[in-house]
This record gives structure tokens, C-alpha cells and sequence, in this order.
């Protein structure tokens, strides 16, 4: 029979484990029995029985348990049954008291040690249909599952959708980052799944180690030779759904491929989708969003990608991805005024608010590939940073990674603050003023610019350096002693934003 991982792996690959969930540490599972939906009344449940598979949708659970008594009892009939699993339902996150009251069944459950995912943006309904169509014929359903994947790709085909849009329904349905390829291996499109954090290191590793991936399935030609591949990118546990859905899709995807619709070309630069002033090219990348949140919408997203696309003129920017996509990935034909696109990604990075990292200048349409591994290596750098900066330069890799590296000392941390004591003292805001004004003085050449940073007046910018030379019986004019304090501040600063764990 069926268990909870299983489920999760075939029906909702998108949820989020609660606890050891399909994790090496999760034991053995009791299997499904019954799949029993939360109801908004008393009693919430017509019945539940040792194995059921409880789906608690948020807006009942709001009914149901408003309380910490009343929720505490729902978690201790789980556990008395008890049941094989509980799949909470989140509804749009507010930040209100729905979202408090899943947090806190969600903690309740991994206290308890009952297992339990949580999903976004499922309809319970649909949901419980799904689930006990799996649980009666596990392939039929599986089959079904495929066959609705194999009709929405036929619907972008006939709209004209391009590769990414291929690339992130298949990646949205298998919750997993997938990308598909030509038939010597280059990669047309690649999409990473914006509710799966660990997507952008899949990624980046199938850039690095093609090879190295969960499944690439050939894309058979009319001939019977392949004229492409299907890849997932991780390699995590694959299952019986993955397989079925690539199998299904996989002839599709291959007509597609071999008449060139929607874009997807089998060779040449056009296939590559670059911009027509160019070249040369650089490739912009930044985090589009983690979790899709109140503020932080689909319609949102799109709404900004639409501004980013009217940063440059005619023929000189295409997105790539779409509001879904983990990251929000640019080419763009550089203009002899701005010769290594440093321009327009600080003001791509100001409407996004996120640092934005810019590949090294490429000429050559197979380039655009490294180029993109590299910029979202170097993103994926700088965010590890304290203070990363507003545009990271792909060229200067080597510099970030030192500098993050200094982060993870093994005795950084106790000597940096021992070094940076006489500081430490007092209200934690002074401490944290104090800190913020030696590093922009340290960061910069003129203790006007520092001024200018911190948005004070250099007079006040004299006097606190003054004060902080007296703290720490220092004199800023020495060299190593300024070297020294300047990776100290970063570690320190790192510690701080990090919590006390580190």
C-alpha cells in the first residue's frame, strides 16, 4: 500500500515536508488507508480511522481550531488514531491569523512526531479526488495526471509558446527543475521552480556537471534517433510519476522540436532566442523570489518583469523564464556606451531590489549558456555576503568567493570579536551605528563618500570616528590594522543577520 511519501512523490510533488518526511531519518510509515477531508463544523470529520490520510485544508482549520486548546486536541486525535499522515491545504499567505494557526499545526505535528506536508494553492477538492484515485489504481491515476500534462503542452504549441514556457509547465507539474535539450546536449530551455529552494543549486550544478542529473529521457525523432532529451536536473528520489509523465510527453516534445514550433529550434542562433542589436551579449541574473507571498505575487512578478523589459530599447533585452521561475534570467546586447552592461543591471537590480548578477561579454550564441551558469554562480556567491552588492560582476567571482569564505573561518568569529570589542558595548542600535560607520569609512576612500552612503553629514562622520579611534585606542590611517578590522566587521555583521546558532 501507498504511504505518505509516496503520495507526496506522485500527487503533490510541490508540498513542503513537515518533519523527517522522506527522509532518511523517517522511519517506517503507516500505510494509507482512507484519504478524510477537514470539514468547517463539528464533528470536522464524518470518520476517522488508524491510516486515514487527514487533509486539512486552512480555512476549516480556522473553524475547527481557532485555539491553542482546540488545536492541541486535533493534533493529539492525530496521534491517538492514529493516522498515516496529515496534508495541511494553505490558502493565500497574509500574514494573518490563518497563516499563525498553520504555522503552529505545522509545529505541533513535528513535535509530535506525525508526519505531514504542507501544500500551496490546491484546490482540497481536486486534491482529495487525486489522492484516492492513487490510492484505488496507482498507474491509472498516474496515467491521468500525464495525459492533463500532455494537453496543456499541446495548448502552448498552438499559442506558439516558446521552450521556457514547455520547460516550466513540465517543471511546475513534476515540481522539480527541468530542462530540455538538443540533441548534442545543449540546453534550449531551463526552468526552476519557484516554490523549491534547492531548484537554483540543481541548476547550477547541470551547468557545471551536465551529467550529473535525476533522469534524461531521449526525445525519439521519426527516425528512431534522438533529436533531443527531457532532463530533470536533481537527484532526488525518483518515482513512478516522474517517469510516466516524461514517457508520456516525450513524443510531443520531440514533434516540437523537429518542425521548430514555438520556437524550439534543433540547431542555429536563433533557437537561442539573443538579442537582435547584438553582439555582444551579457546575461543577467536575479532571485525572481523564494516564496510565492502577499507581496510577492504571481501578478506581481509579471508586473515587474514588464518593467524590467522597458529598461533598454528595441532589440537589446529578452527575459527568459516567466513569473514562475525561481530566477529572473535577461540577455541583453550591450551598447558601446555602457560596453560591459554594468548600466542597465543597476537599474534592472533598483526595480527589482535584489542584487543582480552580469555574465563577462560573450559573442558567440553558444556562449549564452556559460554565460548564464557563470552570472547565476556569482549571484548564488554574493547573496551568501552580508552586504552583497547591488551589481556583481561575474569577472570578479573570485573575489566574492574570498570574501565569503572568510564567513566560515573556523575561529573567525571569537577573534573578529575580540578584535572589535571596544565597540561592542552599549545599546545594541550603538553598537550596531558604530559598526556600520568604521565599515563605510573602511569601504571608502573619503570620509565624504562614507557620509554620503550613510545618509549623515561628514562632520557627524568625523566625530564618530573620532569617538571609535578612542574606543579602540586605534589609528585608521594604519593599513594592516584597517585590512584587519574590515574583515572582522564582516564577520561580525554575518553573525549578527544569521542569529546566535552561528
Amino acid at each position: 500500500m501507498a504511504t505518505l511519501t509516496d503520495l507526496w512523490r506522485a500527487v503533490v510533488p510541490a508540498a513542503r515536508p513537515i518533519g523527517t518526511v522522506g527522509g532518511a531519518a523517517a522511519g517506517p510509515e503507516l500505510p494509507i488507508a482512507w484519504v478524510r477531508v477537514l470539514k468547517p463544523r463539528v464533528p470536522a470529520f464524518d470518520a476517522l480511522e488508524e491510516g486515514d490520510l487527514a487533509i486539512v485544508p486552512a480555512s476549516a482549520l480556522a473553524v475547527v481550531a481557532p485555539g491553542e486548546a482546540e488545536l492541541s486536541g486535533l493534533v493529539e486525535a492525530f496521534a491517538r488514531v492514529p493516522v498515516a499522515g496529515v496534508l495541511i491545504v494553505e490558502g493565500e499567505r497574509t500574514g494573518g491569523a490563518v497563516d499563525a494557526l498553520v504555522d503552529a499545526l505545522a509545529d505541533a505535528l513535528a513535535a509530535a512526531g506525525l508526519p505531514g506536508l504542507r501544500a500551496e494553492r490546491v484546490d482540497p477538492t481536486s486534491l482529495e479526488r487525486s489522492a484516492i484515485g492513487y490510492l484505488v489504481n496507482r498507474r491509472a491515476e498516474l496515467d491521468r495526471q500525464a495525459g492533463e500534462l500532455e494537453r496543456q503542452l499541446e495548448r502552448l504549441a498552438l499559442v506558439g509558446g516558446g521552450p521556457e514556457a514547455f520547460a516550466a509547465a513540465i517543471g511546475a507539474f513534476l515540481g522539480r527543475p527541468v530542462a530540455i535539450e538538443r540533441r548534442r546536449g545543449d540546453p534550449i530551455a531551463v526552468h526552476a521552480p519557484a516554490d523549491q529552494p534547492a531548484a537554483l543549486a540543481a541548476v547550477s550544478r547541470y551547468h557545471a556537471r551536465p551529467a550529473a542529473v535525476g533522469l534524461r529521457v531521449p526525445l525519439p525523432a521519426a527516425d528512431g534517433r534522438p533529436i533531443g532529451s527531457l532532463v530533470i536536473l536533481d537527484e532526488g528520489p525518483l518515482g513512478e510519476r516522474e517517469r510516466v509523465a516524461c514517457e508520456r510527453v516525450a513524443t510531443l516534445l520531440a514533434l516540437e522540436l523537429a518542425r521548430g514550433a514555438g520556437g524550439l529550434r534543433s540547431a542555429g542562433p536563433a533557437g537561442d532566442r539573443l538579442p537582435s542589436a547584438g553582439p555582444p551579449w551579457v546575461v543577467y541574473v536575479a532571485r525572481q523570489g523564494v516564496e510565492i507571498a502577499a507581496a510577492d505575487t504571481l501578478e506581481r512578478r509579471e508586473a515587474l518583469r514588464g518593467e524590467v523589459r522597458l529598461l533598454a530599447g528595441p532589440g537589446r533585452l529578452i527575459l527568459r523564464g516567466d513569473a514562475a521561475s525561481l530566477e529572473l534570467r535577461a540577455v541583453a546586447a550591450v551598447p558601446a556606451g555602457d560596453p560591459d552592461g554594468l548600466l542597465l543591471a543597476g537599474r534592472i537590480a533598483d526595480r527589482l531590489r535584489r542584487p543582480v548578477a552580469v555574465s563577462r561579454r560573450f559573442v558567440e550564441p553558444a556562449g549564452r549558456p556559460v554565460a548564464e551558469a557563470e552570472a547565476r554562480a556569482t549571484l548564488e556567491v554574493v547573496e551568501r555576503l552580508t552586504d552583497p552588492p547591488v551589481v556583481a560582476r561575474a569577472d570578479r567571482l573570485p573575489a566574492y568567493r574570498l570574501l565569503a569564505s572568510l564567513l566560515d573561518l573556523p575561529d573567525g568569529l571569537r577573534q573578529a570579536r575580540a578584535l572589535l570589542e571596544p565597540l561592542l558595548v552599549g545599546r545594541p542600535a550603538l553598537q550596531r551605528q558604530r559598526l556600520e560607520t568604521l565599515r563605510a569609512v573602511l569601504d571608502r576612500d573619503a570620509a565624504a563618500d562614507a557620509a554620503s552612503a550613510l545618509g549623515v553629514h561628514r562632520n557627524t562622520i568625523a566625530y564618530r570616528i573620532r569617538r571609535i579611534e578612542q574606543l579602540g585606542g586605534w589609528n585608521l590611517a594604519d593599513p594592516e590594522l584597517r585590512f584587519a578590522l574590515s574583515v572582522a566587521i564582516r564577520i561580525v555583521q554575518y553573525a549578527q543577520v544569521s542569529g546566535p546558532e552561528r
